[in-house]
């Protein structure tokens, strides 16, 4: 498992999911971006890039007067080890009681359950039939 030493916080989550979206991006950008849907100054906004930096996270190039970012890692690689670490560290490696956890605290609407039963459904059928070393077909 990626190990992203130490975790993301809450805030550089939200910094991550903007250049993601668009790397790679000027710290401008970033700014410009987080401050239409949050109250937070530049200066905040730049120290959590930096933070970034500094945890290997993310990486910049100097272009002229203005830092260009990217990410190291895939947005995937991020969920992987933040919902592994959660799993591990909550649920003591327990995936049944997260997943039970997760469906019954959000608000699924009638699509995503159905979503969620046609995952189950596929998962189950590469399983063996209990009892059995057969794998269902």
């Amino acid at each position: 498992m990626l190990e992203i030493s130490p975790s993301i916080s809450d805030a550089e989550w939200r910094v991550m999911h903007e250049i993601w979206a668009s790397e790679p991006v000027t710290s401008s950008e970033i700014v410009v971006r987080i401050q239409e849907n949050a109250n937070w100054a530049s200066g905040t906004i730049k120290t959590l890039l930096h933070r970034l930096v500094q945890k290997n996270v993310l990486e910049f190039q100097r272009k002229g007067n203005r830092y260009l970012y990217r990410s190291k890692y895939s947005e995937t690689e991020c969920v992987d080890q933040a919902s592994g670490q959660m799993l591990h560290t909550v649920f003591k490696g327990r995936p049944v009681p997260m997943l039970e956890y997760l469906v019954k605290s959000a608000r699924l609407s009638g699509v995503e359950v159905e979503k969620l039963k046609d995952l189950l459904a596929e998962l189950q059928k590469d399983l063996p039939l209990a009892g059995s070393s057969k794998v269902r077909t």
